[in-house]
Formats: C-alpha cells, structure tokens, sequence
C-alpha cells in the first residue's frame, strides 16, 4: 500500500498533521511518503473551470490536508472514481473563523471568484473543505468537535496532535516573566477572557512577552504598547516556549475555539513550562490528566497568575507535571495511528463499487 502525504504548509499545521506523521511512519518501514510543496506529483487535467483527471501513479492512499481549492475539492471524487483512496485531514472549523482573522476574507465562500490583490482569481473557500470532506474516502481531524462539522456521514477518525521528539528534555530557566506563545493576528479575539488581568499584573511590576505576533496585542490586553513578540521559525520554536517563565493559553467560547486542540497546552507542558488556561474541550483533557490550571473568568486570571508569579516552588511543580504529562504524548509513540487511518481508508476504497464507464 503507497500512501502519498500532502502538507498544506511548512509551518505547524503541515508538520504537526501531516510531515511529521508521515515521516514517522515511513522511518517504521511503511510505503509514506512526504511531498513538499516543491515536489508536488498532482496533476490536473482541467476543461474550463472543471477537473476531468487527476494524474497520479501507482498510489493507493492520497492524503490532503485541509481543502479549499475548488479544483482540489473537486479532484477528491476523481480520484476515488479511478480507486485511489483519499483521506481529507482538517485541525479547524473554517467556517467559523473570526472575521478578523485574516483567514476568513480569503475562506468565506461570499469571496470564491474574486481577484485578490496580487490579481490572482480566489478559488479557496470553506464550502469547498466541506465538499471535499464530504466525498472523501476518510476524514481525519484533530478534535471529536470536529468530527461533528466535517465527517457528519461516520468516514471520520479523530487523530490528536501529539509532539516530536524534539520537543522533549529542553533546559528551561525558572522565572516569573509572563508569557503567550501565540500570534494576536491568528487569535483576535481571545486577550479578552482574561479580562484586565495581565495589564494588572504588568502594572505590578510583572513582565508579559509574547512568543509569536504581537502586533496589536497590547491593545487587547489593556496595555500601553504592545508586548515584546515577533515571529520564529518552526524548528526554533519548542525553545522560543521553553524561556516563557509562566505561559497562558486564553480562548475565547466561541464555536471555533470549541473545535481547537490541546496543541498550545500540550507545547508549553512539554517544554515545562506551567500554564493556566481557558476551559475549553481539549484543554480540560489535558488539565484532567494532571497539567496546568484552567481559569473562567479575569479574576481566576488575575488569582492563579499572581500565585505563580510569586512561588518559585508552585512553578517547579507544575513544570515537572507537565512535563509527565506530555511524556504521554509523544508522536513517535502514536504515529501508527496515523498508518491505521490511511490503511482503514484504502480497506474502504477497495471495498467501494467503482463506477461504470459507459461505452
């Protein structure tokens, strides 16, 4: 069974979902491989706007990740039309995106067909994700919300993010210097759940940093300026996690945050850094396992925050669990459930009638 893997990006999402996986599968000895953006065997044949064939040798399973391509949705029952299995991977519900997000002008389906500013026709949208999950041999997603939103017909697999190895054993250096691993522009909604709490702390003397995107944070915490931040590489970023002092996770409750995994909370546990977080689904979880606090309100923010600030010992303890609690979730010990779900899904597509080709 030949299994080709399709990551939508270099960053987190292509390499947590899919690179990642992928590549842990194939060093256990499977037929994986990992295609990157620059490799790309895909091809379509097109008519006009619709896709007719898609060229692909010897492969049994395609997995893709989170289409919004209209060709690309398209190319999903072509494929499985010529018997080649198709898992559609999604770690978020897109048609909930915060319009603020600079994601959601380029999903939402009101601007499929549009020029964007470069000049290029926009052909992305969220209903086509949707459509392509739909005919789809197999859905993986992240969270069992989701599960909800993109495998409504039972072809769905929740596959949690787990962490490489690399992510393990970092040195960490103790202090109160809080911190969000996380970029405003991605989050714009979140810095209010923790209400005034960390402008208060500020105010204290407490320092807050932010290990990401900071433009336009400050605003959103009730700060005069916005935090120290800025942007760094995938392969630097469980040791730009590892030097917060005291990290938080604030999500708001919406419909989207209510879909999103454990990943920002499972990082900062891994790289022993203590957490206090919102209650969301997948936070709870690992909070239940024995990780970080949950705070519903600014002043829960506002309590729990002090105290870490304050005890060198509170801090230690909570590193040393997290850190046990993520040695549960290493990927290299959970990759194979990824092989099962491609193998499941090309035992589906085998078991699938082929069309007739009429003659």
């Amino acid at each position: 069974m030949k299994v080709v893997v399709y990551p939508a990006d270099r960053f987190g999402c292509g390499s947590f979902r899919m690179r990642w996986p992928g590549e842990q599968c194939a060093a256990a000895g499977h037929d994986v491989h990992v295609v990157g953006q620059d490799q790309r065997s895909v091809r379509l044949v097109m008519e006009r706007n619709t896709v007719k064939d898609v060229l692909v040798d010897g492969v049994d399973v395609v997995v893709l990740q989170r289409v919004t391509h209209a060709y690309m949705a398209q190319a999903v029952s072509v494929l499985r039309a010529k018997g080649v299995a198709v898992v559609v991977d999604v770690d978020d519900d897109l048609s909930a995106i915060h319009p603020s997000n600079p994601a959601w002008a380029m999903h939402h389906p009101g601007n499929e067909g549009r020029r964007m500013a470069g000049g290029q026709v926009n052909r992305h949208s969220w209903r086509n994700l949707a459509a392509a999950c739909r005919d789809a041999t197999l859905v993986t997603v992240s969270t069992p919300a989701l599960l909800d939103v993109y495998a409504r017909h039972g072809r769905g697999v929740v596959l949690p993010n787990y962490l490489p190895d690399h992510y393990y054993g970092l040195s960490r250096a103790d202090s109160d210097v809080i911190g969000w691993p996380g970029s405003f522009h991605s989050h714009p909604n979140d810095p209010e759940v923790v209400g005034g709490a960390v402008a208060r702390l500020v105010d204290e003397g407490a320092q807050f940093v932010m290990r990401g995107d900071a433009s336009g944070a400050g605003k959103a915490f009730g700060l005069a300026a916005d935090p120290v931040g800025g942007g760094v590489p995938i392969e630097e970023w469980p040791t730009a996690v590892a030097s917060i002092g005291v990290g938080i996770a604030p999500l708001a409750d919406t419909r989207f945050n209510a879909a999103k995994s454990a990943l920002k909370v499972i990082e900062m546990s891994a790289c022993g850094v203590p957490w206090v977080a919102s209650p969301r689904a997948e936070y709870q979880r690992i909070h239940a396992m024995g990780a970080g606090i949950l705070a519903d309100r600014p002043r829960t923010w506002y309590r729990e925050l002090k105290r870490l600030r304050e005890s060198a010992a509170m801090r230690q303890e909570m590193s040393e669990a997290g850190r046990a609690v993520a040695e549960q979730l290493r990927l290299s010990q959970n990759a194979w459930k990824w092989m099962d779900a491609w193998s499941r899904a090309y035992e589906m597509q085998q078991a699938t009638p082929r069309p007739q080709v009429a003659v």
